[in-house]
């Protein structure tokens, strides 16, 4: 079973992916760390707008679902596995080739999501909300090999709101998502 986490920046793609590993098994990969890893190796820094840039890149050079392909490459066929930061409907096409890919969009509201980002001080995340909002812009694009985030988000099987920052809410809520899609 392969569950996928698309959703805005700070939607709680991690957390959801994080509870579902701890609680049931599942291994976790993120599309975003594929990039991080291959940034690492070229000294380049590690912020959000050199993330879209090399990922952008990267799709150009090798097509738009190289990293499903790079994470598939990864995973066997009887696993369990949580995918998260999929951002560009072509990576959603290599992984909806496992007929037991479910996608799930995540999302919350844009200053709410602003806060968590401030409150977790990831190197490089934006400082201001417009900022914020001008990074976000960059991933709504619809066409080409940047992310495509809307077009993604309107892929998925699911949508699945996450606008409480109570833990124990977010809990109760991903046990009735998994018991929907009768993923345990």
């Amino acid at each position: 079973m392969i569950i996928g986490l698309t959703g805005s920046y700070c939607s709680g793609k991690d957390a959801i992916a994080k509870y579902i590993c701890e609680k049931y098994g599942y291994i976790h990969y993120s599309l975003s760390d594929i990039i991080r890893e291959m940034m690492g190796k070229t000294n380049t820094e590690l912020v959000r707008e050199n993330l879209i840039i090399f990922g952008t890149k990267l799709r150009e050079k090798s097509g738009n679902g190289i990293l499903a392909k790079k994470v598939l490459e990864k995973i066997n066929a009887n696993g369990k596995y949580c995918i998260t930061s999929i951002r560009h409907p072509d990576e959603v096409g290599e992984l909806r080739r496992r007929k037991d890919f479910i996608l799930i969009n995540v999302n919350a509201p844009q200053l709410v999501r602003f806060k968590r980002m401030q409150k977790r001080k990831r190197l490089g995340d934006p400082n201001t909300l417009e900022k914020f909002i001008e990074l976000e812009n960059k991933e709504l694009q619809t066409e080409g090999s940047g992310q495509q985030l809307k077009k993604t988000a309107d892929m998925a099987d699911i949508n699945f709101v996450n606008d409480s920052n109570d833990i124990r809410y977010l809990r109760t809520a991903i046990e009735r998502l998994l018991l929907n899609i009768k993923c345990y």
